[in-house]
């Protein structure tokens, strides 16, 4: 009797479709299996997360899938609903921190996940570019008439009401009408700063400085805030980091924006901890803060990469909304009662300005992570401040 030898195995053809599609695509796709382990990725996948495909395969997906937010679980979620969808800043084992959309899909039993990267890095910057320009096209024909119109009446009715309120006694019923006056006064006259600073930033004054001393600045403004809340603060600074080429003054203003948020979201009590450390991430496009000039350190096989430092704010506040989350940097929106919508917005622009960037991750109920990250460059062009010790132009003071 003749031995029959088994014949190989022939894929379908709609197996070669869907390997042609997943490879052409710009989107990272994971299928995980039952163990929620990787059983195939894509060409995209592996730009995203900086690891081959080789090494993607087999690999735990909640090793490559983690959030900058403590606790925080998207595997998890993906296998308990059905489609997720959220925007999360993924950290990445090799890419650094990773802002992406990410699209979970359930099927079957045992079940298996879908899972879609979108790299978001690009389109905020774009997103940026675009709301700048237009926020340069329309406020910057009104600021001038803003200062002129609105803050000198303010100054009047500033001045009159304290003269007014001299008048009373402190127990007088319309002493307090006067405060509120007084009161309302300086708000509008935060709301017109806000709006003069976002039509027109500041060029940032750079000089070399170093960021845990920003944070301990800040630390400093916000102690009674912090005290009055009763929260905890907790540093953390790797050793060895270089001065960088920032404006203190405008670092020290969007650090004093993000631990004032933070310390609100906490009105029970928490943890604030700050972590400046130095991370690696994909080299950006040319864009705002950036000249052709400037010079990157880079060794020999990361052309592709750059370095940053990043301060880490983190809260174990009540964590913002998913709708709220998409919104943070829109100008003008605000979720507080006396706030501007502007906080953030100038924030971002100051980071831009400096060729760096900021992200928020948050979840309900879990806190909220910011992420500032600061090239660590040699900067040149125009914005430069000149070093006053001969031969060392660029050389950075060591900690």
């Amino acid at each position: 009797m003749t031995e029959r030898t088994p014949r190989a195995r022939r894929a379908p053809p709609w197996e070669a479709l869907v390997r042609a599609l997943m490879d052409d695509a710009e989107t990272g796709i994971l299928v995980l299996d039952a163990r929620s382990r990787v059983a195939e990725a894509n060409a995209a996948a592996e730009r995203i997360l900086a690891v081959p495909v080789s090494k993607l395969r087999r690999a735990d997906a909640a090793e490559l899938l983690r959030t900058v937010v403590a606790g925080d679980d998207l595997v998890r979620d993906a296998l308990r609903h059905a489609r997720t969808e959220r925007e999360v800043v993924l950290h990445t084992p090799r890419a650094g921190d990773v802002p992406a959309l990410v699209r979970t899909y359930r099927a079957g039993r045992p079940a298996w996940v879908l899972v879609t990267l979108h790299d978001l890095t690009q389109v905020r910057r774009m997103q940026h570019e675009l709301r700048r320009h237009e926020r340069l096209a329309t406020l910057g024909q009104l600021s001038a008439g803003v200062a002129h119109e609105i803050r000198n009446p303010l100054a009047g009715i500033g001045t009159s009401a304290q003269v007014l309120l001299k008048r009373f006694e402190p127990r007088d019923d319309r002493a307090r009408f006067v405060q509120v006056i007084l009161d309302e006064v300086a708000r509008l006259d935060r709301i017109v700063t806000s709006l003069l600073q976002y039509a027109r930033p500041r060029t940032p004054e750079l000089r070399q400085a170093n960021l845990f001393e920003c944070v301990d600045r800040v630390l400093a403004l916000a102690a009674d805030a912090i005290q009055q809340a009763h929260v905890r603060v907790e540093v953390e600074v790797a050793p060895r980091l270089p001065a960088l080429y920032i404006d203190p003054d405008l670092v020290t203003q969007v650090l004093l924006n993000v631990t004032l948020n933070a310390v609100q979201a906490m009105s029970e009590g928490g943890t604030l901890r700050y972590e400046v450390r130095r991370v690696r991430r994909r080299r950006p496009p040319r864009g705002p803060g950036r000249r052709a000039e400037d010079r990157t350190r880079s060794r020999g096989g990361d052309r592709g990469w750059i370095a940053y430092e990043q301060v880490r704010v983190i809260d174990t506040g009540v964590g913002i909304p998913r709708g709220v989350l998409a919104k943070l940097f829109d100008p003008f929106f605000t979720t507080k009662a006396t706030g501007t919508g502007l906080g953030l917005s100038i924030s971002q622009t100051i980071m831009q300005e400096h060729g760096g960037s900021i992200a928020v991750d948050s979840r309900e109920g879990r806190g909220t992570t910011v992420l500032l990250n600061f090239p660590m460059e040699k900067r040149h062009g125009e914005r430069r401040q000149p070093d006053p010790r001969p031969g060392r132009p660029d050389a950075p003071d060591r900690r």
